[in-house]
């Protein structure tokens, strides 16, 4: 048993790669604008943590990420980014401890499907609210994914380093 101190350094690495990368969400990919869809880094980040540190681990991680994003970014409703993210992130972890190896490929599929995940539980939300424009929605989605995929080369290989250097089992 590892103590204490190691699984906090491990996940305060994380928090602060993911902090970094809210900023460049936050000072960078906010103000591109493709179609008038914006890319959305968020849900990348615990899909990545997940096929890194698996199922038991990353849902915890994702819970704390969208915590975070429930406080600071506006969503269909409170809690909505805890629930995502905790989704994409057994999404993730069951692709790579069950279909694919991580690495590049698997990390292009958690990515998508985690895009596409936050994007459909925002069309169900409408649904079960009245709402209209599902059309509009789906296209938004798939446009917010494909725009956002790329800066998977970014996410990933950092917390592959991380993941990697803290690769010790607790």
């Amino acid at each position: 048993m590892l103590p204490k101190s190691y699984v906090v350094f491990k996940w305060t690495v994380y928090a602060l790669a993911s902090l970094l990368l809210f900023a460049l969400q936050s000072l960078l990919l906010s103000h591109i604008r493709v179609m008038g869809v914006t890319p959305f880094l968020y849900p990348i980040l615990p899909a990545a943590a997940a096929m890194y540190e698996g199922s038991r681990r990353g849902p915890l991680f994702a819970l704390a990420l969208g915590v975070v994003c429930d406080l600071l970014l506006p969503g269909p409703f409170q809690g909505f980014f805890a629930i995502s993210f905790t989704l994409i992130a057994l999404f993730s972890a069951m692709m790579a401890e069950n279909f694919i190896e991580p690495g590049f490929l698997c990390a292009l599929i958690v990515s998508a499907g985690g895009l596409l995940l936050t994007g459909g539980l925002r069309m169900l939300v409408q649904i079960l609210t009245g709402g209209e424009y599902l059309g509009l929605m789906g296209r938004i989605a798939l446009q917010e994914t494909l725009l956002t995929l790329p800066a998977a080369v970014v996410v990933f290989p950092l917390y592959r380093v991380i993941h990697r250097r803290c690769a010790v089992d607790y």
